[in-house]
């Protein structure tokens, strides 16, 4: 083998490595607005650009994010991370009724929360963070 087929077999190896690696909930090109702690290696993100009113009235910011990471994973780190958070089971609360297949909790403190779910058996697990306020 060449000294530059080499080269340049070690520069596309290295390319390749860089392109499929997770993003890092710190990187710069992270933008979560709702102050809530994040899983630290995501796939894909997306802060919204305005405050919602969720089913219950109140103004909420919402981050989604997706990870190839198990399911059972996230949810363990979260667990770590929001001790003390109430947990329910996400096939009963009626925002995610649409999911026939889904699996997944959620975890309040106060009124934020998080979802963490996959819509099914070889999808990527979803996150959704919600930082909400009291009715205006």
């Amino acid at each position: 083998m060449s000294r530059s087929f080499a080269a340049v077999s070690f520069a596309l190896l290295c390319a390749v490595s860089l392109a499929i690696e997770p993003l890092h909930a710190a990187e710069p090109g992270i933008v979560n607005l709702t102050g809530l702690p994040v899983y630290p290696y995501l796939s894909s993100a997306f802060m919204d650009g305005v405050e919602r009113t969720d089913t219950l009235g109140r103004w909420c910011r919402h981050f989604s994010a997706q990870t190839s990471y198990s399911l059972e994973a996230v949810e363990e780190w979260y667990r770590q991370t929001w001790r003390g958070a109430s947990e329910t089971d996400l096939t009963h609360d009626s925002a995610y009724s649409g999911f026939t297949q889904l699996s997944g909790i959620k975890l309040g403190i106060g009124v934020d929360y998080v979802a963490l779910y996959k819509t099914s058996a070889g999808a990527s697990t979803s996150i959704d963070l919600f930082r909400c306020s009291a009715r205006r």
